[in-house]
């Protein structure tokens, strides 16, 4: 039996409802309020499975009440009731699991029904998961991939499961940045831009509620952390592809002559460019700048191959690093030695070609010193 608690303005309408969800033969409403506040008493002593929520209410309105029992009940589910169809957007933005017009129908409320026992069926089997997973001695870690295709969850088990897009980016934001600590007014700044703040902390919440549910139903339950108006994600449950890649590039940084394997190792955690399926503006800018970095190390390893003799490597480093930036010149310079060293000057001729046609499109011609290496190596 499904347990609801009901809140609407209007006593009439919660009779109605009342009265709907008795005759499904599956809700139990175990309580119910006219005003959001009174909700809000009541709820702190009741763990309903659903709130069925009028959304046009005098002083705290539907919308603004989900929001702070979400952040009290991560696990309850919400269905908004309402006579205005305006708010369709808003409710789901809220990550509401039904949203349903006035006046009530029978045929309509029992999809709504249909609709929580699935979700409570599903939560209930993912609940099992995170249970063992908490059990387990070796408890696996939160495991994040920014480089590439983007991937939140458990290394060959589930991954996360996103209610709503911005629930998503959220993940993604706390995660790549290099200050672990992110205060929530930077968080709204960045990802709710053109929203009034008030509004836009409302959303913060409601992805913020979300995250911990998805997270808990893995195992990683209070992985997200909040702490002087900052958030952040536990550094001893998470592995996170950038913030890994970051550690190894200062290291190299500091060390004169860092040799191949360390670089290496370095440039296997770059599996492509960050977040790159995904359009966050706010990720542009870290986007080009750990793209430069690989290029660059990919050109240094290259490098070193050549002087190692390595020429194979050499030429598939260099390959790699035209791959991601094809109009990286050095890169191509690079490859041509490779090949040279192997006396492949037919290679070394359509290598040469194949960047003049690439500036092509940039209508300049390939530089001076790239031209002058390019008839040194055919003579």
């Amino acid at each position: 039996m499904i347990k609801a608690f009901v809140v609407d303005d209007e006593e009439h309408a919660l009779n109605i409802l009342e009265l709907f969800l008795q005759r499904t033969g599956e809700v139990e409403v175990i309580g119910r309020s006219s005003n959001g506040f009174d909700a809000i008493r009541k709820l702190k002593m009741l763990r309903p499975d659903v709130l069925f929520l009028d959304i046009e209410m005098p002083e705290m309105n539907g919308l603004e009440l989900a929001e702070i029992v979400r952040n009290d009940n991560n696990d309850v589910q919400i269905v908004f009731v309402t006579a205005y169809d305006q708010y369709a957007i808003s409710a789901f933005e809220h990550a509401a699991i039904d949203y349903i017009l006035k006046p009530l129908e029978m045929d309509r409320l029992a999809k709504t029904i249909a609709r929580i026992q699935k979700e409570n069926a599903r939560s209930g089997i993912v609940a099992e998961h995170a249970a063992l997973v908490n059990e387990a001695p070796d408890a696996p870690m939160l495991t994040i991939r920014l480089f590439g295709q983007y991937f939140a969850g458990i290394d060959d088990g589930p991954r996360m499961k996103w209610r709503t897009s911005k629930e998503k980016e959220l993940m993604a934001y706390l995660a790549v940045q290099e200050d672990s600590r992110v205060h929530r007014d930077l968080i709204i700044e960045n990802l709710w831009p053109e929203d009034s703040f008030h509004k836009a902390k409302v959303y913060l919440h409601t992805c913020i509620s979300l995250l911990r549910k998805n997270m808990k139903q893995l195992g990683f339950d209070g992985v997200l952390k909040y702490e002087n108006e900052r958030y952040y994600l536990d550094p001893e449950r998470v592995e996170i592809d950038v913030r890994i890649f970051r550690e190894h590039l200062n290291r190299l940084k500091k060390l004169e002559s860092p040799d191949c394997a360390e670089i290496e190792q370095a440039l296997l955690l770059y599996e492509g460019p960050l977040l790159k399926d995904e359009d966050y503006v706010w990720a542009e800018q870290e986007m080009e700048q750990y793209d430069k970095s690989a290029s660059q190390w990919r050109s240094t390893l290259t490098e070193a191959y050549i002087k190692l003799r390595e020429y194979d490597k050499a030429v598939t480093m260099a390959e790699l690093t035209i791959d991601h930036s094809p109009y990286e010149e050095g890169a191509y310079r690079l490859l041509m030695k490779g090949y040279h060293c192997l006396g492949r000057n037919d290679q070394v001729l359509s290598v040469y070609r194949r960047l003049a046609h690439k500036l092509e499109e940039l209508q300049i011609k390939p530089s001076e010193m790239t031209t002058k290496l390019y008839e040194e190596m055919i003579k």
